[in-house]
């Protein structure tokens, strides 16, 4: 018989039941969209990731994208399959839950914790820094990067305060300026290169990876641009239609920023020069900036600067609405503090967990970017919040194929719900692996230690917290 109750793992707490609600039918596709595409930060991906992709790939990587946007979309269509059937804030950790039991859904949810935290410090603190060196070069302001992250913080703390809708058309206005802003260099540099004839197809070749390359991880760098697109899944309990909706968000948001990067990837290749990615790209700090000064001047460049700064700011704002609403579900299921699942009595806003995030984030942000200095920070957060994703991403495809397999035999499909399922796990823990085998030098030698102790902890915690959970 097909199993149609909802989530109910762990009784939800009295203390929250009243109040603790969030404001249902208030968003929209647009707005589902929205979130997944500003987490994925596509300008600031563009410019940063591509950076070590050139010194891997050179000239390749256009092709780095085309294969990783593929092997992206395999891993969405799990998102997709169990949003469809099981709409909630909780995301990863309702979907696991119903997957694989309440057990599993506390380590997803224990994993997703960690990794909600890292991302908007994750984000503030590359924005931060650039932000002083832009405001001293502009206006010789002269501040340290630690005021330009806390009041950054401030700002979305109160916008994600104020409410989903308002936040989200903030996200709406940065992602249409910085699209637009890159739009417009590419139409100048597609123009320019073409007019001499310098447009080919050599980009999308395997043959462009310089000698000693390797094309393997310049696609693991380009699969790893697009985490964050399953942002939408949060916003599952406040989006009309949800069923419908947040399954088109998922793939919506995915087909946006992958047809944007393997644009932008080309115009950073025919613009720069196919033959200098190797030696002179991967060795620039703000490639854009070099692209935007040769084919137009200043005054586009000046615009890709605060596109890097918006894309940041976007993406931490988009990151803390899509994490409260995680830590709200996990709260109201009991497995964290009751307070976790606050709620305003009248914004119906995530208040407690949009506190907690905030908070945690500007304790994390400025002390590791004060320890380490800020791109060292930058660069241990990305690579740390990256391993715990892909972590859940391994639990999110081993549920899918369970959940359907049991609780929705009659829809079981072994294409959608057996072989992308098996397909989406063995390139999620493969990625994982080779990140974790090669992290890089320190600190992000670091890496896999921070994610074996966090488990282990995880793993205590299941053990003590073993009488909360219902049988399974």
């Amino acid at each position: 018989m097909t199993d149609v109750s909802p989530p109910t793992a762990v009784a939800e707490s009295p203390a929250v039941s009243a109040s603790g609600m969030l404001r249902s039918n208030t968003l929209g596709l647009r707005h589902a969209i929205v979130i997944s595409v500003a987490v994925m930060s596509p300008a600031a991906s563009i410019f940063f990731n591509t950076i070590p992709q050139a010194g891997l790939a050179g000239a390749a990587i256009p092709l780095c994208y085309v294969i990783g946007f593929i092997v992206a979309l395999l891993v969405a269509n799990q998102y997709s399959e169990l949003s469809r059937e099981l709409p909630s804030s909780g995301s990863a950790y309702t979907f696991v839950t119903e997957g694989l039991g309440p057990r599993w859904g506390f380590l997803t949810g224990w994993i997703g914790l960690i990794a909600v935290a890292l991302g908007a410090p994750y984000s503030f603190i590359l924005m931060s820094a650039n932000l002083q060196t832009l405001m001293y070069r502009w206006f010789g302001i002269s501040l340290h990067w630690s005021v330009y992250f806390v009041a950054a913080i401030g700002i979305v703390f109160a916008l994600c305060y104020l409410g989903i809708r308002q936040s989200l058309t903030i996200d709406l206005g940065f992602l249409a300026f910085e699209i637009g802003v890159c739009l417009l260099l590419a139409a100048l540099v597609l123009f320019h290169v073409g007019g001499q004839g310098g447009l080919s197809a050599a980009p999308f070749n395997p043959a462009s990876v310089p000698p000693g390359g390797d094309l393997t991880i310049g696609i693991v760098l380009a699969v790893l641009s697009f985490i964050g697109f399953e942002t939408a899944a949060t916003l599952g309990e406040e989006t009309r239609n949800p069923h419908r909706n947040i399954p088109r968000a998922v793939f919506g948001s995915m087909i946006v920023v992958g047809l944007f990067y393997i644009l932008m990837a080309y115009v950073a290749t025919t613009g720069y020069g196919p033959g200098h990615m190797a030696t002179g790209y991967a060795n620039d700090p703000a490639p854009f900036d070099t692209i935007s000064r040769k084919f137009s001047g200043g005054a586009l460049a000046a615009l890709i600067d605060l596109v890097g700064i918006f894309s940041f700011f976007s993406a931490a704002l988009a990151i803390v609405n899509g994490g409260a609403r995680i830590l709200y579900s996990i709260g109201r299921d009991g497995l964290l503090p009751r307070w976790m699942a606050w709620t305003h009595p009248t914004r119906l806003t995530p208040a407690g967990a949009i506190t907690a995030l905030c908070t945690v984030g500007i304790v994390v942000g400025i002390g590791l970017g004060i320890l380490l200095s800020p791109i060292s920070a930058f660069a241990f957060l990305g690579t740390l919040d990256a391993l715990f994703i892909l972590l859940i991403y391994v639990l999110v495809n081993i549920a899918c194929f369970r959940f359907f397999r049991r609780k929705r035999r009659a829809q079981f499909n072994w294409v959608r719900h057996g072989l992308l399922p098996l397909l989406g796990l063995l390139i999620s823990a493969g990625i994982f692996t080779a990140a974790a085998i090669s992290p890089g030098p320190a600190p992000l030698s670091f890496t896999p230690l921070v994610v074996g102790i966090w488990m282990a902890l995880g793993l205590a915690v299941l053990v003590v917290m073993r009488g909360k959970f219902a049988s399974n």
